[in-house]
């Protein structure tokens, strides 16, 4: 009689992590467990009744990995065994001091680890913690970073990627192309030759945007009249609207301390918006121009086919409204779990 064979959704994580490590050239089960634990604490994790969500670097050598970043510090918080009983103790020291700038990194000697902080002079224009640790593909490095409510993102420096869902969703959580054909849309109105640097950081923007947000619908038009659309009701106009071309370009040719805050004040307003209940909209000059935008549809409910949550189904609803003589150029739709869908006008 054949025995029975069990497994667990801990079994498939594990497995799936010692192949990334296997991909990176540095296979180790007390890596792996530790990296198991990451995973599943970051997915939610909360310290004094505070939610975190920080980026955690495991690495061979973290001077090495920052030389790489412009401007790196690091602080060294504490030393523990390389094992995934060591994660809690980790986390309860370090994310407390975790934030946008700041990161938390372990560093791997023999069988003990160091861990601390550390942050890098992050202008603009820089490229993002997840795309610079591949900077270096030699160096050993693995970050983890929660991507969406419900999923975590593996990335490692030979650019080896997992992604971890903790929810039912079956679909893919992979986001890049939509969320690519929705900022190349909110970037058609912009020029030449600030199109050339705008555009990536946009579309950086607009990733590490929804990457925060709790699930959301972004849609794109040329000066969109929402008194014209009778299912499109409760807007609210952002007066004047937030201009992150006109912000960047500031940056650009001045390069001043206040030029840099006034972006990443635009930033921190855009997550603001995201926050919000309803939908945001840009249009092609890549500005916010209305925001707490409600769909509700013509037609009964019943026939509007039901693929989802209330914010699935006013994305499937408003797709009638997107196209050439139509008000809308592209929209974007992000769940709570990560999926991310984009229908618009191709280009």
């Amino acid at each position: 009689m054949p025995v029975p064979i069990s497994v667990t959704f801990r079994d498939q994580i594990t497995g799936r992590i010692n192949d990334l490590l296997l991909d990176e050239g540095k296979p180790c089960a007390e890596s792996q467990n530790l990296l198991g634990y990451l995973a599943g604490s970051l997915v939610s994790y909360k310290d004094e009744g505070v939610e975190f969500a920080p980026s955690v670097l495991l690495c061979d050598d973290i001077t090495e990995v920052l030389r790489a970043f412009p401007g790196s510090v690091y602080h060294q918080i504490g030393k523990a065994p390389l094992d995934s009983a060591s994660g809690p103790k980790i986390l309860k020291e370090c994310v407390p001091l975790s934030g946008p700038n700041w990161f938390i990194f372990i560093e791997r000697n023999r069988n003990r680890v160091n861990y601390g902080v550390f942050t890098y002079f992050r202008l603009p224009t820089a490229i993002p913690l997840h795309e610079g640790i591949g900077i270096n593909p030699n160096q050993f490095c693995v970050l983890v970073r929660k991507i969406s409510a419900n999923t975590i993102e593996m990335r490692g420096a030979k650019g080896s990627e997992l992604t971890l869902i903790f929810s039912t969703v079956r679909a893919s959580a992979n986001s890049t192309v939509p969320i690519q054909e929705f900022a190349a849309a909110c970037c058609s109105g912009v020029q030449q030759p600030i199109k050339k640097d705008f555009g990536p950081y946009f579309l950086r923007l607009v990733e590490a945007s929804l990457s925060s947000s709790h699930g959301t619908i972004l849609i794109c038009g040329d000066a969109i009249d929402f008194d014209g659309i009778s299912e499109m009701q409760d807007a609210v106009p952002v007066t004047p609207m937030l201009d992150f071309q006109n912000a960047f370009s500031d940056f650009q040719t001045l390069s001043t301390a206040d030029s840099i805050l006034n972006l990443q004040r635009c930033e921190e307003l855009l997550q603001g918006f995201l926050r919000c209940d309803g939908i945001v909209a840009f249009d092609t000059q890549a500005r916010v121009t209305t925001y707490r935008i409600f769909f509700r549809p013509k037609e009964p409910a019943r026939k509007v086919k039901v693929v989802g949550g209330a914010r699935r189904r006013a994305f499937e609803a408003m797709k009638k409204l997107v196209g050439k003589n139509k008000p809308l150029k592209s929209a974007l739709f992000r769940s709570q779990d990560g999926l991310t869908l984009q229908f618009g006008v191709k280009s």
